[in-house]
């Protein structure tokens, strides 16, 4: 098996391309001799996925091993042999040299941090089980949450749901400080669709916002909006409502904040947390699906309807109203409403 690197892309791990005996990947370059191969390296077997990290190190996961590999010579750096790994149970760290690997087998546990650059092992948990899907990093207290699954495959194109589990460590030693479950399960994405059937593929969390620490706090937004202590797990609050409307992806807005509130979307509202009590202090009604915020002073913009995901076949359809409202910040009032848009608005801004 071979990989030939032409121009750099962003290749995230939902979108491995495997093609017969060769997997070809854009690799940076603008000039006239962009198509020819900057690289080349060959593996044990056939490759099943690939992602490149923010060090520029890609992680490739072949029938027998893992690798990684320099993107910029194609150098294979280190290799962990006897380890066939679904594209789920690798999970790199933005903001460190580490990546995690789920190396669970049926009798045992087995998570680890290992250093994308040497491959060394910097810890390993026997109390997670489950593909790391989503997670949180506080550099500045060494926090790091993770969020797993257990077994996210099956069939494509089915209700897929699995309980997700939250586990925080401390991000040098890998102790695990607590660990949460969500009460419920919760909608998976396919990592890939098939046009083949009844094709086994893995499920991801890449329909919902990830975990988000802030002022000694841990957000979710998988059940609603969950407020958990960074250090002790203990819940603040619980906001719940349904997420991603209509068994679509990603229709709720990522959370935005400023010095006193969280503003979060969902269930067609837009609702201002207090940081410093994790109480809702008001709500804006009946927006609509809202899938961006834009917070400029005093005022929050919210971005109404638009082109989303179809999670059973990945199909995008086209979910209105379409417009944008405009929201006091400090009173909740609605300000204004834009809706003559028959179509859906791609972007704005605030001048």
């Amino acid at each position: 098996m071979s990989i030939i690197f032409s121009q750099q892309i962003s290749s995230p791990r939902s979108c491995a391309l495997i093609l017969s005996l060769t997997v070809s990947i854009l690799f940076g370059s603008t000039t006239a001799r962009a198509s020819e191969p900057r690289w080349s390296a060959k593996f044990d077997s056939k490759v099943r996925f690939y992602q490149m990290t923010e060090l520029g190190v890609l992680i490739v996961g072949s029938e027998k091993s893992v690798y990684a590999v320099d993107g910029e010579t194609g150098e294979v750096m280190w290799r962990r042999k006897n380890a066939r790994l679904d594209q789920t149970d690798v999970a790199p760290v933005n903001g460190t040299d580490l990546v995690l690997l789920n190396l669970e087998q049926k009798d045992r546990a087995s998570f680890e941090a290992v250093d994308v650059l040497t491959g060394n092992t910097v810890w390993r948990s026997d109390k997670v089980r489950g593909a790391p899907m989503q997670m949180a990093i506080d550099l500045d207290n060494n926090l790091l949450a993770v969020v797993v699954v257990k077994d996210p495959k099956g069939q494509a194109g089915d209700d897929f749901k699995r309980k997700p589990a939250l586990h925080v460590f401390d991000l040098r030693t890998g102790d695990e400080l607590w660990k949460y479950e969500i009460e419920s399960k919760v909608e998976m994405m396919p990592a890939r669709w098939s046009n083949e059937g009844a094709t086994e593929v893995g499920y991801t969390l890449d329909n919902y916002h990830p975990p988000m620490f802030l002022d000694g706090r841990l957000y979710l937004f998988y059940e609603g909006v969950s407020s958990l202590d960074a250090r002790t797990g203990k819940e603040r609050i619980r906001e719940r409502f349904r997420v991603n409307e209509e068994e679509l992806a990603l229709t709720e807005a990522d959370a935005v904040y400023d010095e006193r509130f969280i503003y979060a979307s969902g269930r067609g509202r837009v609702r201002a947390i207090s940081r410093a009590s994790s109480r809702v202090e008001w709500e804006a009604k009946d927006l609509g699906l809202t899938p961006e915020l834009i917070l400029a002073g005093n005022v929050l913009y919210a971005r109404t309807g638009g082109q989303f995901t179809r999670l059973k076949d990945g199909q995008v359809v086209e979910r209105g109203p379409y417009g944008v409202s405009a929201i006091d910040v400090r009173s909740g009032k609605t300000l204004w409403r834009y809706k003559g848009a028959d179509k859906g608005i791609t972007n704005h801004c605030a001048a």
